[in-house]
């Protein structure tokens, strides 16, 4: 589903270490991946329960060993309208063994449609760590169910920026479904680039009330449907209030109820 190692640093980075503080783990929440964090990570792939390869990365492997110890996951909102797209990106989803994917077609007010599905299918509060949009975009602008179309806007088919501040109430459910420690991500090419990517990150973080993040380049990881499934290049984030990374990280980690401790 993505890969999530050391030198890392973000939202990704803060909700592994939420679910491994969650799990028992003795570790502070800072959106860092250091030294702390990868010998949480392996002492979690250490389980009797779990045995992997302790590498200290979580991988597609360690992950889908969390979502069945934890029972989190990630919801995959899959853009169909075009098709070289549509293929390569669940090509790769389902070399990843995604579980919960939503495929959308060319419709009119696709936003909320997509999260009305996303909230059907988490089917409880807090269960998601993750909802990624995939499909094509633009600086601040993300598409849903368009393909390449950029003028379908307006039938909310898609978002932008601008858009925002009329959308909130529907992405703040999201919010809802999401973990404490989880987050959005966009995954549309540019997204996150120049003022408007700025602007967009930080709007959909404060509906969603979680990080929101984005690249600012071209996006292959999508296009070629790579297993990670990670950023390429730089990315935008935004965090609540535009709080920094560290104090998101002590709010999340002030939210965090431990679980009893698993085997070891």
């Amino acid at each position: 589903m993505f890969l999530i190692k050391s030198g890392n640093t973000g939202p990704r980075v803060i909700m592994i270490q939420g679910i491994l503080r969650e799990l028992g783990a003795d570790l502070s929440i800072d959106g860092s991946f250091g030294p702390k964090t990868a010998e949480a990570v392996r002492a979690f792939q250490r389980r009797s329960d779990v045995r992997l390869t302790a590498d200290g990365q979580v991988g597609i492997s360690t992950w889908q060993a969390i979502e069945r110890i934890t029972g989190y996951r990630v919801i995959n909102i899959v853009d169909a309208e075009d098709p070289a797209q549509r293929e390569r990106v669940t090509a790769g989803l389902n070399r990843a063994g995604a579980r919960d994917v939503i495929t959308m077609w060319g419709q009119c007010n696709a936003i909320a449609s997509a999260v009305g599905q996303a909230l059907d299918l988490a089917g409880a509060s807090g269960v998601c760590a993750m909802v990624r949009f995939y499909s094509h975009g633009g600086e601040g602008a993300q598409n849903v169910a368009a393909g390449h179309d950029g003028t379908m806007f307006e039938h909310q088919a898609g978002f932008t920026a601008a858009m925002m501040p009329q959308l909130s109430g529907t992405f703040s459910q999201l919010g809802d479904i999401l973990a404490a420690f989880g987050c959005v991500d966009l995954m549309g090419c540019s997204v996150g680039g120049g003022t408007n990517g700025a602007l967009l990150m930080q709007r959909m973080a404060d509906s969603v009330r979680r990080p929101a993040e984005g690249g600012t380049k071209t996006q292959y990881s999508q296009n070629e449907g790579y297993i990670p499934f990670n950023f390429e290049g730089r990315v935008r984030v935004a965090y609540p209030g535009g709080v920094s990374a560290r104090e998101w990280g002590q709010h999340v980690q002030a939210q965090i109820k431990r679980r009893p401790r698993g085997p070891s």
